[in-house]
């Protein structure tokens, strides 16, 4: 495509089309977040239950977004994009009308599946369409609009619970949902045939297994322990999927992920380390909102504003990161956003849990993985060979949404153990469960940390260099150019 082009208002409208359904699902999963102490008691289920609502949904996306690449080559993107928009919507009206969890559950994960869906045919249509010159902008207010759902969720979420109960939560959004479902069928366009290609059938199989396996593992565990049948079932699936997929993958063609990537060390330890912080992340998103109520006694709004400093800082620093990534490369962000993520851990684990400390811990949590998160995944595919590109985004896309699931599943765990220990004070099983997921967290911080420095000693600072990449575009233009003349 030339890096000429104009970028068309018809095209800025497709994009935010489906941002806009990844913002709605996206900002379903955190405002229910804040509301979990309040539909644990309506609906009757204890902490590790009711994170399925997020952990489960997750799941399913991070099932669904391993297939992009094969959704991509066959089906167009309107077909996608309706595909996703109408059960996402389905979901949405189920969890609007219901008062059983069972349901309740089901209507979520079908807006997971829109989800993952939706969520990497942004970028399909963005690398597709919008001309070179133009992407860096698109990809950025895109991610910016996708990030605000985390910022406006809790809060949202905590408003509508506490003045009309949580089923407004879903109704809200429907408007929205009826919106970009109409502004995508008028504008969305394909610019890349499709082609009938085999789907990894076997491939998939294997990693849901590893992907189940190791969520009911983590869930089994806190309920029933490790040594009981559904336990080691779920632990032998987890085992079985992962190391089935690699000797699977080796002589596959095309595999959905290929293995090949992780024999170099600078990506692996970069995958690695992204998915223990993102655990990290999205244990502070499960235990902030259930302490505030359940230890403090503040209501969902007061647990939702907590949130919301930390969320919309995440949201303007990964553009500010970005700019810093492509001005000094990669390892000013990462060692500025790891030394934030660190103070984060260490100020909830060491100080009093107050609505105070509660916000501050976030909002360092939140600056630190704005600036290091995005930076991670670029400079680890940017110091990979071309053909990669497109598997190492896929991989780094469900490394995030599989991690959330484990963090908030894991979170929910030890919280529960506590919970179940301490039942006649619910109050003091839930601040024990709190302390020592945060001192799990600060453990699991330390390790990655190294893991990324190490990271930084092996990158090639030409690879991520924005500055060289640009000129030698505008280099190889101007020729172009020329020649023409």
């Amino acid at each position: 495509m030339s890096d000429e082009k104009v970028l068309s208002p018809k095209l800025i409208l497709s994009i935010l089309s489906i941002a806009l359904i990844a913002f709605t699902d996206i900002m379903l999963e955190t405002a229910l977040n804040v509301s979990f102490p309040v539909l644990m008691k309506n609906l009757h289920v204890d902490a590790a239950t009711v994170q399925w609502l997020t952990s489960g949904v997750i799941l399913l996306t991070s099932m669904v977004i391993i297939m992009s690449s094969w959704l991509k080559d066959r089906f167009k993107n309107r077909s996608q994009f309706l595909a996703a928009g109408i059960i996402s919507l389905v979901g949405i009206l189920i969890d609007a009308i219901s008062n059983q969890f069972p349901l309740i559950l089901f209507g979520r994960l079908l807006q997971g599946v829109g989800a993952g869906v939706g969520l990497p045919l942004m970028n399909n249509v963005i690398f597709e369409q919008v001309p070179v010159n133009r992407r860096g902008t698109m990809v950025g207010l895109a991610s910016l609009i996708v990030s605000f759902s985390p910022a406006l969720g809790p809060a949202f979420g905590g408003f509508l619970t506490d003045a009309f109960g949580w089923h407004m939560i879903f109704w809200v959004v429907i408007p929205i949902q009826l919106f970009s479902l109409i502004l995508g069928w008028l504008t969305i366009e394909q610019t890349v045939s499709t082609k009938k290609v085999r789907f990894d059938l076997i491939g998939w199989l294997l990693l849901s297994a590893f992907f189940i396996g190791g969520l009911i593992t983590i869930d089994r565990f806190s309920a029933d322990g490790l040594w009981n049948l559904p336990s080691m079932i779920a632990l032998a699936a987890f085992v079985f999927g992962i190391l089935g997929y690699y000797f699977y993958a080796r002589n596959e063609k095309e595999p959905l992920l290929s293995p090949k990537m992780f024999a170099k060390p600078m990506f692996r330890l970069a995958v690695f380390s992204a998915f223990i912080l993102q655990m990290v992340n999205l244990t502070f998103n499960y235990a902030i909102p259930m302490g505030l109520q359940l230890i403090l006694h503040q209501n969902s709004s007061v647990a939702g504003l907590a949130l919301f400093p930390g969320a919309l800082g995440l949201a303007f620093m990964a553009v500010l990161s970005g700019n810093l990534y492509d001005r000094f490369g990669a390892r000013l962000p990462n060692n500025i956003g790891l030394a934030l993520i660190f103070a984060g851990v260490l100020f909830m684990t060491v100080l009093p849990f107050t609505v105070l400390t509660a916000t501050l811990g976030f909002i360092l949590m939140q600056l630190g993985v704005g600036f290091w998160n995005g930076n991670n995944m670029t400079n680890a595919i940017s110091n990979m060979d071309r053909e990669f590109h497109n598997a190492g985004n896929s991989i780094f896309a469900a490394v995030n949404n599989y991690s959330a699931a484990v963090g908030i599943a894991l979170a929910a765990s030890i919280v529960s153990v506590f919970q179940n220990s301490h039942s006649a004070d619910m109050a003091k099983g839930t601040s024990l469960g709190i302390m020592w997921t945060y001192i799990m967290d600060l453990i699991l911080v330390v390790i990655a940390m190294g893991m990324s420095l190490k990271v930084m000693k092996m990158t090639n600072p030409r690879a991520n260099d924005g500055r060289v990449v640009a000129r030698i575009q505008a280099k190889v233009s101007q020729v172009t150019r020329s020649n023409k003349k």
